[in-house]
């Protein structure tokens, strides 16, 4: 939560006599087939072979994703603190990192991990285009009306887990959250790998702690389809930038940046 991407096959080299035998015999055109075949493929897109889905089954399902959730979900709250207030239409959130905007996203995370369906348990709220990066590094200071720019999911990860199945989503969309404390300043302290909460530390405001999840971000899309990517494509610069290791995917047994 913010809460809260082959070896390549040497080429078969047979001695000239053995080539032309095997053009005679198979053809040349099989045999540059054949070689092409040897040759590594690129990473594929997200699209139906390792998704089950066709391209445009993909791209209805991102859509029913977007108007499901933006159905659900306030689309603009002029005050956060005041939407999260009992009645208020953001009642049960909690702010993942207070008010401040956090970069790459451009967003205020919250977070409900009971949110009833359609409602996804992360929202991402982009502050008003009125307001300057400056206003964003204050915790307790609100700068709406703000827009849902975007969403998530997590879930509980556990090493060598597969991440949640969605329609049309590939694993490897999904990243890992580190484990750690969310502070009161809006950052937050890493405790990686921890299944349990460590001695908390001293010296610094503590709001909470949580284990490693699986995490995905949606960013709503003007055509109606989302983008799925860890940083918002549309994202302001600015905010505040959690620790380094905060969010990794794990490629080869290697964590690397989402």
């Amino acid at each position: 939560m913010i809460a809260h991407r082959p070896a390549a096959v040497r080429p078969l080299r047979a001695p000239a006599c053995r080539v032309l035998s095997a053009c005679m015999i198979l053809g040349c055109a099989a045999l540059a087939a054949a070689a092409r075949a040897e040759e590594p493929s690129p990473r594929p897109e997200p699209t139906a072979v390792r998704t089950s889905c066709t391209a445009e089954e993909r791209r209805e399902a991102l859509r029913a994703e977007q108007e499901q959730v933006l159905a659900a979900a306030p689309r603009e709250v002029e005050s956060l603190v005041a939407a999260l207030e009992p009645g208020g239409p953001l009642a049960g959130w909690r702010l993942s990192h207070g008010l401040v905007v956090l970069a790459g996203g451009g967003v205020v995370a919250l977070d409900r991990i009971d949110a009833p369906p359609p409602l996804p348990p992360l929202l991402l709220d982009a502050p008003s285009e009125a307001s300057s990066p400056e206003d964003w590094l204050d915790v307790d200071g609100e700068d709406g009306p703000y827009r849902l720019a975007g969403w998530g999911y997590f879930a509980t990860y556990v090493p060598g887990s597969e991440p949640p199945a969605r329609r049309c989503i590939e694993p490897h969309e999904w990243f890992v959250h580190e484990a750690g404390w969310h502070t009161t300043d809006g950052g937050m302290i890493l405790t990686p790998g921890a299944e349990r909460e460590p001695p908390r530390p001293t010296g610094v405001g503590v709001f909470f702690w949580h284990p490693q999840t699986w995490d995905i971000h949606f960013w709503a899309g003007e055509d109606g389809v989302p983008t799925i990517a860890f940083d918002n494509p549309r994202a302001r610069e600015g905010g505040v930038r959690l620790p380094e290791g905060s969010f990794f995917r794990l490629v080869n047994g290697r964590k690397e940046p989402p």
